[in-house]
């Protein structure tokens, strides 16, 4: 394996283009100010202290810029993630802290180990597991559990745990305890959060809400109002730890860690892929595999928790106008400037502000048009998003991914056990040949039943397709003399298809019906050559349309009277 390959820095470091500087360290410095708040805010979802998501983003950005694909992927903390993590280890009723934090690393490290080994495998493919069906009513999901988090924090109250109608009964419950003066403090961020993103949507409007509570609560006296505050953050950098894989039962961790790789991967591919295209250039899927398992687990060991690609700061960064992964690793040098010197600034920040500040980003995971567009497009998809959207609500996180795979995969399997099975004519004037359902001007050829299964002929299917065969020529089209199997639409057959045609030609012959095959290419027509199929339907060693198989069959047929 080339180096370049592996470490895709010392490809695009050699061909830099020095104009690319000045875009690159304003995209790197817009990007690490809109960092901060938000990695910040979203560790809390995780039940971890502001400086873990300061650590996590540093190293992730650092590492990323080295093994990284995208130029404009900004990778740290997310919602999503934060959120998978506090609330599957939330759930082991963990009573000691520093045990906790330890478990959030060593989740991050088991995501990286699945990464590569991933990688390893050349297991890119793993992106199509998680469908955009499933990925939108997850998304809404979580938007909607976390808001139930953040509320009670946005208002002064004590939050609770449970899913998200338990949260919200506990908060209506407890509505007259809010504290008026965290309620009007967390209001005012969101209100300027709309108002400024509005009007300037490529400032760090999280920054400047960020640094104007702070001037704002150092001219008040937050004990005496109820206001909550961050209160210290520790200054420096983290230290190198090796989490301990007992603390933790192993079952909880390989789920747990398996979903957070799978959606942090599926997201962040995603976000990378779509940015790729914008500006032209291709990303390499098996390697972003390896710099997200190489980024978690140095994560992992400098004591944060697992990351993935942050759909806004790409976006930032995006517009901000970055070139190259060094953005990047300039947006990281930004946060490792704050550690080292900056972080006593941040001790009167309000948590209503980061409440806010989650409430308002998460707020664009409940993509109503997308919801929109898979009603139109599938009811049975639609429901799938839908049921995914509850069963995170109910149930979790974790179980309501797990569901929506589920479904996603047993509605793929239903698919492909009823195939449609479409009976063609011919179109008047014309040789095409296409479904009398849909087209229903076309003609049946007389004696002759023309059948197309639109899907692949495997052992799940093979029965069903035989039986709704057989069911047409002995009722519907009980005078057919000529069955032709039409493969266009049958892109792969396995053996136990393979077995069904050779029954079904068997049974054809029984009620003297001749039988062909046509439009057959390919991978298909190898796996038919190896069958004596080919002797039984195919005339030719040429792929016969279905007119030559009617004009093949009359003229036997003429042959034939001629020789009574």
């Amino acid at each position: 394996m080339k180096l370049s390959s592996l470490l895709p820095v010392t490809k695009w470091a050699r061909s830099y283009d020095r104009e690319w500087l000045r875009l690159d360290i304003i995209a790197g410095i817009t990007v690490g100010a809109f960092t901060i708040p938000e990695a910040m805010a979203y560790v809390s979802l995780a039940g971890l202290p502001p400086e873990i998501g300061l650590y996590s983003s540093l190293v992730a950005l650092l590492v990323y810029m080295l093994f990284g694909t995208s130029n404009q992927l900004s990778i740290g903390p997310t919602s999503t993630i934060s959120i998978l993590v506090g609330s599957t280890l939330g759930t082991l009723m963990i009573t000691n802290v520093s045990q906790y934090f330890m478990m959030a690393s060593l989740v991050a490290v088991m995501v990286g180990v699945l990464a590569i080994i991933s990688w390893a495998l050349r297991l890119g493919f793993v992106i199509k597991f998680i469908s955009r069906t499933v990925l939108t009513g997850f998304l809404a999901g979580i938007a909607l559990f976390i808001a139930s988090g953040q509320l009670p924090r946005l208002l002064g109250i004590p939050g609770t745990q449970g899913n998200f109608f338990e949260r919200i009964y506990y908060l209506l419950v407890h509505i007259d305890q809010a504290n008026m003066a965290t309620l009007a403090i967390g209001a005012g961020g969101l209100v300027f959060l709309f108002l400024a993103t509005r009007k300037f949507p490529k400032l760090p409007n999280n920054l400047f809400l960020v640094l104007g509570s702070i001037v704002l609560i150092t001219f008040i006296d937050p004990v005496s109002l109820g206001v909550e505050i961050v209160g210290s953050i520790p200054q420096g950098l983290p230290s190198l730890i090796i989490p301990d894989p007992t603390l933790i039962d192993f079952n909880v961790l390989i789920v747990l860690a398996t979903t957070v790789f799978l959606i942090s991967y599926v997201e962040g591919y995603l976000f990378a892929a779509e940015y790729a295209a914008r500006n032209k250039y291709r990303i390499d899927k098996n390697q972003e595999l390896f710099a997200l398992g190489a980024s978690n687990i140095a994560v992992g060991l400098f004591q944060g928790l697992p990351i993935g690609g942050v759909p806004s700061r790409t976006a930032v960064n995006n517009e901000s106008g970055a070139k190259t992964p060094l953005a990047g690793g300039i947006s990281g040098l930004v946060i490792l400037f704050v550690l080292l010197f900056f972080t006593g600034i941040f001790y009167n920040l309000p948590e209503t502000i980061l409440a806010a500040i989650v409430i308002f980003v998460i707020k664009r995971l409940i993509n109503i048009p997308h919801f929109k567009r898979i009603y139109n497009f599938s009811k049975i998809e639609f429901a799938i998003a839908i049921v995914t959207l509850l069963s995170v609500l109910f149930f979790g996180a974790l179980e309501g991914i797990v569901i929506g795979v589920i479904l996603s995969v047993l509605g793929l399997l239903k698919n492909m056990y009823n195939p449609h099975i479409a009976i063609l004519g011919r179109i008047p004037g014309t040789m095409k040949y296409l479904d009398i359902q849909r087209h229903p001007e076309s003609e049946i050829i007389y004696h002759t039943l023309i059948v197309r299964i639109d899907g692949s002929q495997i052992f799940m299917n093979t029965e069903s397709i035989k039986n709704t065969i057989i069911g047409l020529v002995d009722y519907e089209y009980n005078d057919t003399k000529l069955f032709i199997l039409d493969f266009e639409a049958t892109p792969f057959i396995d053996y136990s298809g393979i077995e069904m045609l050779e029954e079904l030609v068997d049974e054809m012959k029984q009620r003297g019906i001749k039988v062909k095959g046509a439009n057959m290419y390919g991978f298909l027509r190898d796996s038919i050559r190896k069958t004596r199929l080919e002797q039984e339907i195919v005339d030719s060693k040429f792929c016969l349309t279905i007119d030559e198989c009617i004009k093949r069959w009359e003229s036997e047929e003429k042959e034939n009277q001629k020789n009574m």
